[in-house]
C-alpha cells in the first residue's frame, strides 16, 4: 500500500532542533503530510518559523523554547502535548550542537565532551523517556533518532561528537526491542555530509573543504536537508511498521565507499559535485 500524502493526519510530531536545517526540513515534510506538530529548540526564532509552517501546511504547530536535556523543562513540555493533543505519534530527536573545536583526543576539554554527551545522548534520552509513556497509551509509536556518519566510521579529531553520536545508535536498539510489543518503532537516520546552516558557515569560513567531501561521496555531491526529511518522514509513516532498530544512511553512499581519497573517474553524465 502507497501512503497518501495525508498519511499522518490525526498524528501528532515532537520534532527537536526544529527551528532550522534537517529539523525544520523534517517539521516541513511532517507537516506536509498532515501530522500535528510540536517544535522544540532553544532559538528565540522557533514562534515564528511555528507560525509560519502553520500558515503554510494549515496544521496546528505548538513551538517549545527549552533546552532537550533539562528534564524538567522538557517534562513540562511534554505535559503540554498531552493536556493540547491527548497523543503523541512520532518523536524525532534531531536536537544538537556541532564540535566546538576539531581537535585530537588528549587535547579535547572534559567542558566540551560533557557538552556533547548532553544535547546529543542525554537530550535523546529525555525525550524519549517522556515520549513512550504517550505512544503506549496509543499502541502507536515511531521515534527516530539522528545519528551521523562520525557515528558510523572513525574520523580524526572529532572524538566527542563520535562517541555521542554512537551512543545514539546504542539507545536506538534499546528503544526497539522494548517498543515492539507496544506498536512502537525506534529507527535512526545517519546524515552524511548535509548543507545545514551551520556547514554553510564552516565552508564559507573555510573549515571544511566541500569539493573534497563531495569527491569523497559516491553520488559526487553534498545532501540537502530534504534528503534526510523524506527519510525521516519515511520512517514515521503508519506503514514503516515492520522497520525497527534500524540505522539508515542518507549519505549518497560515503559510508560505504572503502577508500578515503582515491580518484575514481568523472561523474555520471550530467551530473554535478556540490
Amino acid at each position: 500500500m502507497i501512503d497518501r500524502p495525508d498519511a499522518l493526519t490525526g498524528r501528532v510530531a515532537v520534532v527537536t532542533g526544529g527551528a532550522d536545517g534537517i529539523g525544520l526540513a523534517t517539521a516541513t515534510h511532517l507537516a506536509a503530510a498532515g501530522a500535528t506538530l510540536v517544535l522544540v529548540d532553544l532559538s528565540p526564532a522557533l514562534p515564528d518559523v511555528a507560525a509560519a509552517l502553520a500558515d503554510d501546511h494549515d496544521v496546528a504547530v505548538l513551538p517549545i523554547i527549552a533546552d532537550v536535556a533539562d528534564e524538567h523543562a522538557m517534562a513540562a513540555g511534554f505535559a503540554r502535548v498531552a493536556a493540547e493533543f491527548g497523543r503523541l505519534d512520532v518523536l524525532v530527536n534531531n536536537a544538537g550542537i556541532m564540535t566546538p573545536h576539531l581537535e585530537p583526543v588528549h587535547e579535547v576539554a572534559l567542558s566540551d565532551f560533557d557538552a556533547m554527551l548532553r544535547v546529543h545522548l542525554r537530550g535523546a534520552f529525555v525525550c524519549a523517556q517522556l515520549a513512550v509513556p504517550l505512544m503506549r497509551r496509543g499502541s502507536f509509536g515511531r521515534i527516530v533518532n539522528l545519528t551521523s556518519v562520525l557515528g558510523a566510521l572513525g574520523l580524526p579529531n572529532r572524538s566527542a561528537y563520535a562517541m555521542a553520536k554512537t551512543g545514539v545508535i546504542g539507545l536506538t536498539r534499546s528503544l526497539a526491542v522494548e517498543g515492539g510489543r507496544y506498536g512502537i518503532t525506534a529507527n535512526a537516520v545517519l546524515p552524511g555530509w548535509i548543507l545545514t546552516g551551520r556547514l554553510r558557515a564552516r565552508l564559507a569560513a573555510g573549515t571544511l573543504d566541500h569539493d573534497r567531501y563531495a569527491a569523497r561521496t559516491p553520488v559526487g555531491r553534498w545532501g540537502d536537508p530534504a534528503d534526510v526529511a523524506r527519510m525521516i518522514t519515511f520512517l514515521a509513516l503508519p506503514s514503516s511498521g515492520f522497520l525497527t532498530g534500524g540505522v539508515f544512511p542518507v549519505d549518497g553512499g560515503y559510508c560505504v565507499r572503502g577508500d578515503a581519497d582515491e580518484d575514481i573517474g568523472p561523474l555520471h553524465s550530467g551530473q554535478e559535485a556540490g
